[in-house]
């Protein structure tokens, strides 16, 4: 079996997204992905991109939920009739979306040389 593949294959991307769970370890995800890839038949990605991937997903999946928990306490709080700390949740929202930058500038490819 081949284990090549683009590190930017957004469809590699879309299985971890469909099929990681926080809870389930890499190697589990890795065995997911590779045997859906298979039957798309998308060339296996390697233990170590999934891997590698699968740790950018749970990143930002946990800054999303931060920045949802601080919208919704906002909403909350506005429902409750009382003024909800805006500069607050938007210095969250912000302080999580440049964190979410990041993480994916991290994980970038190289920049072609000129």
């Amino acid at each position: 079996m081949r284990c090549a593949i683009s590190p930017n294959d957004p469809r590699i991307h879309d299985l971890i997204r469909a099929l990681d769970r926080n809870e389930q370890p890499a190697a589990e995800t890795w065995r997911l992905v590779a045997a859906a890839a298979e039957r798309l038949g998308v060339p296996r990605p390697s233990y170590g991109h999934v891997r590698r991937l699968v740790r950018v997903e749970r990143a930002l999946r946990r800054l999303r939920a931060e920045a949802q928990r601080a919208m919704t306490d906002a909403g909350v709080a506005l429902l409750a009739g009382r003024v909800p700390p805006v500069l607050r949740v938007i210095e969250k929202v912000s302080e999580t979306r440049s964190q979410a930058e990041l993480v994916l500038q991290e994980h970038k490819p190289p920049a072609a040389a000129s």
